[in-house]
């Protein structure tokens, strides 16, 4: 009887001294892209982080931005968010929405800028390149740089009528942040623009379209188009070829924060490290961001920074403004 007694106290200290399994923390990630799109890096982030069950939500960066900025905190928080625009993380930075996080991954990446006030993290970079249909450029040679895309442009009018492609950076966000920067970076831009319009170039709603349209033979020339969605494009139809500028590169960051109302701030933020460290490395290129050793390989890239000054083609008149010329070159009657 003692025996049996004294058995039965050793099972239950041992269960009260061994630790409940935790359950799963549920965590909220949000973003602009296509849960499609992103999948790759689920996948690595559930692989990595076992223990964590991870949501992806997507939806249009003026929802975000409203609801962040509103304070709203109901049953769907967003514990991390994923921007492929700085300007936008940046801006909600600025306005006190997003939690400040030491990201210990931040040291071991000396040659980019990997982060802004410890609120806005760089994960991986976005180049702007042309694109052409394959063989549809004959007789005259592929534009390498700006200054020979824009001669191009401008000797070749009758020949590229409507076979030109351009997305409306009044709608998408990306080509405006790609639009604003190279304006800031060089006059050759305008010239482009102009050169454009006088093609009457087919003005699409997205890259995607754009894209879609150069597949099925509609146009032969795209701009500013971002590597991420050619490089989707290009895997699957043989007949679109991309272009890396050999003047200049320009890079966009892909960013990532924490909003100020994150349910969980410890795990997101372990989520954040994970974006930065090297282990996101493989699923981040099959999304379609390129990392330190692919800008390596390109010619002059700029890197957009991340800080204040991407806000001054927020503000609303001077947005207007750069809108309005835009229009008035590309759109001719």
């Amino acid at each position: 009887m003692i025996a049996r007694f004294a058995l039965m106290l050793f099972v239950a200290l041992s269960a009260a001294s061994t630790p409940a399994r935790a359950a799963p923390e549920h965590l909220t990630i949000v973003g602009v892209d296509a849960q499609a799109t992103m999948q790759p890096l689920f996948d690595a982030l559930q692989a990595d982080m076992p223990h964590t069950r991870s949501e992806y939500r997507q939806a249009r960066p003026s929802q975000i931005i409203s609801r962040l900025l509103a304070g709203i905190d109901d049953d769907k928080p967003i514990d991390v968010l994923v921007l492929p625009t700085p300007d936008l993380a940046v801006y909600l930075a600025n306005e006190g929405s997003v939690s400040r996080h030491d990201a210990s991954a931040v040291r071991h990446r000396p040659k980019q800028q990997a982060h802004w006030r410890s609120e806005v993290f760089s994960i991986g970079y976005d180049p702007a390149v042309f694109v052409v249909r394959k063989g549809a450029m004959a007789p005259f040679d592929v534009p390498r740089t700006r200054t020979e895309l824009a001669r191009t442009l401008e000797q070749n009018r009758a020949r590229l009528l409507r076979r030109v492609g351009l997305v409306n950076i009044g709608i998408d966000n990306v080509s405006y942040a790609f639009a604003s920067q190279e304006a800031l970076r060089s006059p050759l831009f305008w010239r482009i623009s102009r050169a454009v319009g006088a093609s009457q170039a087919r003005i699409f709603d997205s890259n995607e379209e754009l894209l879609q349209a150069m597949s099925e033979g509609r146009i032969d020339l795209g701009y500013n188009v971002p590597l991420s969605a050619v490089r989707k494009w290009m895997n699957k139809t043989p007949s679109i070829e991309m272009v890396v500028p050999e003047d200049y590169v320009l890079a966009l960051p892909w960013t990532a924060l924490i909003p100020e109302k994150a349910r969980n701030r410890s795990t997101a933020g372990d989520v954040v490290d994970f974006l930065l460290s090297d282990r996101a490395d493989s699923a981040l290129e099959e999304v379609g961001l390129t990392r330190s050793r692919d800008l390596d390989r390109m010619k002059n890239v700029q890197l957009i920074e991340l800080g204040p000054e991407l806000l001054v083609y927020l503000d609303a008149v001077k947005r207007s403004r750069f809108l309005d010329t835009w229009f008035q070159l590309v759109i001719q009657d």
